[in-house]
């Protein structure tokens, strides 16, 4: 494929590195600028010197603005076995503390499955439970065998209720057994890079190879919250459900304390077993700004966000690069009707850096030509941030037009052509049974007169020849 880039600064703003405990970051790249040394001047000449003036003298340019040098942010008090604070557009993350070592994650495990429920389950669905869905135990609705419940219910009883039953009667319906469902549950954790994470269920009880990692739950969450429909749910404190069967058990509360008790607190799930201790995935929403949180073993999960969300918004800043939608760039269309379509952004692009850290912020953008027919929403290629020379995100670019090749379109007028020859067809049909019949008479006609009139010389030849033959005798 072609790739064309066009790099353009677009914003000079503060920036800093990712703090971690585990890895300190880098600090940013302070290069001089080569100074530009004046002409130089001479010290006299004969008018000066006559009168006695003295030139100006000879000035150094002017100094580069001074560095400004941070102190090192302190560290949120955070006891968790582990803990992340991670950027939910960009994905950059903020804060780490012993991100990267597995453990068991309880109940969150339940953030999977919700997404992989509102990606193939429509909210009209109705889920009916089966024997192996009622026999599951701990944390439940209680669901009893072939009860149906709404698509739109059974999310809240799986986010909200944290309901283990619940959970297995959605992996059945969308996957037709458990163990099929946490196929997927795996395959969907590879694809959003959360390659230190293993299911073996759909709910989070106890099992040896359930494990996950704080940066792969923060990055499942990421994902999650895309979801209009679990953004909802999971801010949401106290709901009613409808059940075909056990009509009393139908008030819902949402199992997390912390939203209510942090500004701004809009999710996400709560999970807790003995050996995973009080896990909490957070999420909190300042000025249109989200940030995720994750807590493993924590002994105060709610302390703990707040404190973790508190050292997010209150160090860093961000910087939005493009917004969802704009256009951004024209991509050149091979075989189309017009040379190019519209590069749309597909999702917004932002950077978060450091309060008051100088940085330069660019953006790249690669556009791979695309052969007509190009259709709305169609991959044209990848708008990308830098910060201070690196590539830090980035976000596909869409199609914002679509142009059927050149070929279609001769396809598409192609029937009124063949309507044109058809009409000519036609006519030439019925003027050959006007007038064929007469020009076929006028051709027979003109035959019987050239045979008549050879008919009539070889008559007078003959008449000739009889009076020489009686001249002669």
């Amino acid at each position: 494929m072609i790739g064309g880039l066009i790099t353009g600064a677009i914003l000079s703003g503060l920036a800093g590195s990712v703090f971690s405990q585990s890895a300190p970051g880098n600090p940013v790249d302070q290069t001089a600028h080569n100074r530009v040394q004046p002409p130089p001047v001479p010290l006299s000449t004969p008018d000066t010197a006559a009168e006695g003036i003295q030139p100006p003298p000879i000035s150094d340019p002017a100094p580069s603005p001074p560095t400004v040098r941070l102190k090192p942010l302190n560290a949120p008090a955070v006891k968790a076995y582990s803990s992340i604070v991670m950027d939910a557009v960009s994905g950059q993350v903020l804060y780490a503390h012993d991100a990267d070592t597995p453990r068991p994650m309880a109940s969150t495990t339940k953030i999977m499955t919700a997404l992989l429920f509102c990606e193939h389950v429509p909210e009209s669905d109705t889920i009916t439970a089966s024997k192996c869905a009622c026999d599951v135990h701990e944390s439940s609705l209680h669901l009893k065998l072939g009860e149906k419940l709404s698509a739109h219910d059974l999310l809240r009883a799986i986010l909200m209720r944290s309901a283990n039953d619940a959970c297995v009667a959605a992996a059945e319906h969308i996957a037709g057994s458990e163990a099929a469902f946490v196929e997927m549950m795996n395959a969907k954790a590879g694809e959003l890079g959360a390659t230190r994470t293993h299911f073996t269920n759909p709910h989070g009880l106890q099992s040896p190879d359930h494990y996950t990692t704080a940066r792969d739950l923060a990055l499942i969450a990421r994902a999650a919250m895309q979801e209009a429909r679990i953004r909802e749910v999971v801010g949401t404190k106290v709901c009613r459900i409808q059940r075909s069967v056990d009509k009393q058990d139908v008030h819902l509360r949402n199992h997390s304390h912390f939203l209510g008790h942090f500004p701004g607190a809009d999710g996400v799930k709560t999970g807790w077993t003995r050996p995973a201790g009080h896990c909490y995935v957070g999420s909190a929403t300042w000025g249109g700004w989200r940030l995720i949180t994750v807590v493993l073993h924590s002994p105060d999960y709610v302390g703990e966000t707040a404190a973790l969300m508190k050292f997010g918004f209150s160090n860093f800043e961000r910087h939005v690069v493009a917004k969802a939608g704009e256009e951004v760039g024209a991509c050149a269309v091979l075989a189309g009707t017009r040379p190019s379509v519209p590069a749309d952004v597909q999702q917004p692009l932002q950077v978060i850096t450091r309060k008051g850290e100088q940085a330069q912020i660019e953006r790249h953008i690669l556009l791979n030509p695309v052969a007509a027919p190009v259709t709305v929403g169609m991959p044209v290629g990848t708008l990308e941030a830098y910060l201070n020379g690196k590539p830090v995100c980035g976000t596909p670019l869409i199609s914002g037009q679509a142009d059927p090749s050149a070929a279609a379109q001769s396809s598409n007028a192609s029937p009124w052509r063949r309507l044109g020859l058809a009409s000519g067809i036609l006519v030439t049909g019925l003027v050959s049974l006007r007038y064929g019949t007469r020009i076929t008479a006028l051709t027979k006609s003109a035959r019987r007169r050239r045979r008549r009139f050879a008919q009539s010389l070889r008559s007078d030849d003959h008449r000739r020849q009889s009076f020489r033959q009686r001249e002669d005798g």
